[in-house]
């Protein structure tokens, strides 16, 4: 993970995940450093501009002339025309964009760069309880001192950045805070600096992850629980988390059924599924397969002032760690359901 100079100190901290795609690119260097020299000479004519055709949907709210564009057919809308320091004493607007987001799954904005972060938390607040930066307050990982960064003044804020010396992202699909047996509800995360390639977040439509099961492994799984295990980095007193829920997931807003089981917190059933190992493991291969199918999956590029809120409970979501050297800095909140009886997850065949 680490690079080190002669006397011994470290220069880098990357990922091993974020140097794939980076030494696929200088494949002739070894040394990290040159790989930096390398890929910034090939990005440096690198410019921002504006082509092709967009496709969407114009509507009119509260007086406001929006144009919806779908990034795939069941899931991720950009909202242009909107600003989101605005909308916030707007009931209607509120409204519609929540009926939006119940309906796309994911929902986008861009050119927010002028949103203030007591103004992220009031859009937030707007659709629910802002919570801990993972979520629930009962267990917040790193509250023992050793936890994530936090934006100054905003402790329920995530800072989420990578540059060149320490690079990361969350490269492997998962649900936020499944671990916890109440996970949040939605995130909405904001774009303060974006690689000017690559960088971009994905999200995967658990609708339809259900819905591409065969009839016989949804009667399977109808009837199983998984166990949700946080890893090291959400401990908290050197705990780690875990939690039990039920494979298929009820929607508590819409109805739905969605798959809630992913490859980045299910470790396993439940005890007394009745299932051999091997049965065990080649059924969570199956579910896991679902993850990230391109016609379940919308991919979002980030710039600066961008805006991606989503549906916690419906989706998975991806970073594409595939941007090292360049920096990327995001900050996320966490949104929790206002109705308590909602927020721990359960499925209803009826």
């Amino acid at each position: 993970m680490s690079d080190a100079n002669l006397a011994g100190e470290v220069k880098f901290r990357v990922a091993p995940q974020m140097q794939v795609v980076a030494r696929t690119r200088a494949p002739a260097v070894e040394d990290l450093s040159q790989i930096v020299q390398a890929i910034r000479a090939q990005d440096a004519g690198l410019q921002t501009g504006q082509f092709g055709t967009v496709i969407f949907k114009s509507t009119t709210v509260s007086g406001v002339d929006l144009k919806l564009e779908p990034l795939q057919p069941s899931i991720g809308t950009v909202v242009h025309g909107i600003d989101l320091a605005q909308v916030i004493d707007n009931p209607s607007m509120i409204q519609f964009l929540r009926e939006l987001w119940l309906e796309r799954r994911v929902i986008m904005f861009r050119g927010q760069e002028h949103l203030t972060r007591e103004e992220m938390v009031r859009f937030a607040e707007c659709f629910g309880e802002v919570g801990a930066h993972h979520g629930e307050r009962d267990h917040v990982p790193g509250s023992d001192g050793k936890g994530p960064t936090t934006a100054p003044g905003f402790p329920d804020m995530l800072v989420l950045r990578s540059g060149e010396k320490s690079a990361g992202a969350a490269s492997g699909w998962h649900s936020d805070a499944t671990w916890s047996p109440r996970p949040p509800m939605g995130s909405i995360l904001r774009c303060i600096e974006a690689p000017p390639v690559g960088g971009d977040t994905s999200f995967c439509d658990a609708y339809a992850m259900w819905e591409g099961l065969s009839d016989e492994t949804k009667k399977i799984t109808a009837k199983l629980s998984a166990v949700h295990v946080g890893n090291d980095i959400h401990q908290m007193n050197g705990v780690t988390p875990s939690a039990v829920h039920p494979v298929p997931r009820t929607h508590p807003e819409t109805g739905g059924t969605v798959l809630f089981a992913q490859s980045g917190f299910v470790r396993r059933f439940a005890e007394g599924h009745g299932l051999t190992p091997e049965q065990e493991q080649a059924l969570l291969f199956e579910l896991f397969e679902r993850q990230g199918q391109p016609e379940y999956t919308c991919r979002f590029k980030w710039a600066p002032g961008s805006v991606a809120m989503w549906d916690n409970r419906a989706v998975l979501h991806r970073a594409t760690a595939d941007f090292w050297p360049h920096s990327r800095h995001m900050e996320r909140l966490t949104i929790l359901d206002h109705d308590h009886a909602r927020r721990a997850p359960y499925y209803d065949p009826a």
